[in-house]
């Protein structure tokens, strides 16, 4: 798949790359920052015994509708690839490649259509149980941002891994690929198409994956498995085997981040600005370095 949302593994291969001391500085100030809140969550509230209070979602969710959703957004976007690639073959390959996130993001925001009224059908209490209450946003754009904090030392641990075992099968000049929308948001010298990406990109890409994965997967998963873990840690294997192989531990890692916020304070807000924040700033970091 082309792309499926934004790795948090590209922003941090990118910056233990670069050469730029502040970066490098940056990486182990926040290294540092997250290890200390993943510590005390850890010791002082209890880690992941705190889910055994999690509210719960009632809810009528089959396990297969996310799955359903998911298959017809794929199709939809392998039919769309093929047909822009003929229609535009004898264009340039900015108008290409803008016509091509342009028909993604409207894709994307038919999906997120499609999964509201279903939830509205299919949770008790309509989009609040399904976890969309505007009035905790500022809540959960805070504890949005200390829970990427917390994550970012297992997310770069992951990365390490990778890179180590990948210079062992492959050598020194093994490295982590860029991700291919991150490639197109460089290339391209069109104004609008890269407002275009970024919209995208740090935008509906997460709603739609955060509506999709955490709250109809997630929540199908709960109902029908015993206990809140292995719902999260089955929703984010999958949610790894969708990215890109050399960056799955690092998704992994995320997706357990926002598997948790989810159980822990019931607001599908609070995954949402998880995935909003980590992002955008890899589309920040990848436009800067």
């Amino acid at each position: 798949m082309r792309i499926i949302g934004i790795q948090l593994a590209d922003m941090a291969a990118e910056i233990l790359e670069t050469p730029e001391p502040a970066f490098d500085w940056l990486s182990a100030v926040l290294f540092v920052v997250g290890f200390v809140i993943l510590t005390v969550w850890l010791r002082q509230y209890g880690g992941p015994k705190t889910l055994a209070a999690a509210p719960t979602r009632r809810h009528s969710v089959p396990v297969f509708l996310p799955f359903l959703i998911f298959f017809a957004w794929a199709i939809g976007f392998s039919q769309a690839t093929l047909w822009i690639e003929q229609a535009y073959q004898d264009v340039d390959k900015d108008r290409q490649v803008a016509a091509q996130y342009l028909a993604l993001l409207a894709l994307n925001a038919a999906v997120i259509a499609v999964i509201l009224v279903a939830a509205r059908r299919r949770f008790a209490r309509g989009l609040k149980g399904f976890g969309l209450n505007p009035k905790t946003l500022g809540a959960d754009a805070g504890w949005g941002a200390v829970n990427l904090l917390a994550v970012y030392p297992l997310v770069i641990t992951g990365i390490w891994l990778v890179m180590v075992i990948g210079r062992l099968i492959a050598g020194d000049d093994f490295a982590f690929p860029v991700h291919e929308s991150l490639e197109d948001l460089a290339d391209t010298d069109m104004v609008w198409a890269q407002v275009l990406l970024v919209v995208l990109l740090a935008g509906v890409v997460p709603v739609m994956e955060e509506l999709l994965f955490r709250g109809l997967l997630q929540s199908a998963f709960r109902g029908v498995l015993p206990g809140v873990w292995p719902a999260i840690l089955i929703t984010s294997a999958l949610f790894a085997i969708v990215h890109s192989p050399y960056h799955a531990p690092g998704i992994f890692a995320l997706s357990c981040a926002m598997g948790y916020a989810y159980e822990r304070s019931g607001s599908l807000f609070r995954p949402i600005c998880i995935h909003i924040f980590f992002n955008a700033t890899s589309v920040i970091a990848s436009m800067l370095l």
